[in-house]
């Protein structure tokens, strides 16, 4: 099974992430509908500035580069939230290389989100998964991961 290590962000890595960050969640966006391609960007980067305004100092926060030794295999981006429901550790962003995925490194991100949750004293962790990500929602699901909410779109022409 693959291993990851999870440090801090650099400065330069947080740079590089924040960008790949962005325009992922607005690809995703238009991708489901829920945004014109047009706009996807600009609100993409509004909604990231509005939640990380500190960037990786942003209290509460915490952004992670995974490593398998020297190897960087991914990131990691979880944040404490309290509701109604209790504390949670809420997984914004969880993404494994495009070369490196199918190696079980996707599994390993996801057990350093339980160990990292367990350390922050959280009851537990919350995710979004778009459902077009059948092979993350498969994954999700064999880790024990219950689908709380499932949002159906038609598009009509």
């Amino acid at each position: 099974m693959a291993e990851v290590q999870l440090h801090g962000m650099t400065d330069e890595e947080y740079v590089a992430f924040e960008r790949e960050t962005i325009a992922s969640y607005a690809a995703l966006s238009v991708e489901s509908g829920k945004w014109a391609e047009e706009l996807a960007l600009g609100l993409a980067e509004a909604e990231h500035a509005k939640l990380l305004p500190d960037g990786p100092a942003t209290p509460g926060h915490h952004l992670y580069t995974a490593r398998d030794g020297n190897l960087v295999v991914g990131v990691l981006w979880i944040a404490e939230r309290t509701d109604s429901s209790g504390r949670s550790a809420y997984v914004y962003d969880i993404r494994v290389k495009e070369p490196l995925r199918g190696k079980g490194y996707g599994e390993a991100l996801m057990r350093a989100v339980e160990d990292k949750a367990h350390a922050l004293c959280v009851e537990f962790v919350q995710l979004h998964v778009h459902g077009t990500n059948t092979v993350a929602r498969s994954l999700y699901g064999k880790l024990g991961y219950d689908e709380t909410s499932v949002v159906m779109t038609k598009r009509l022409s």
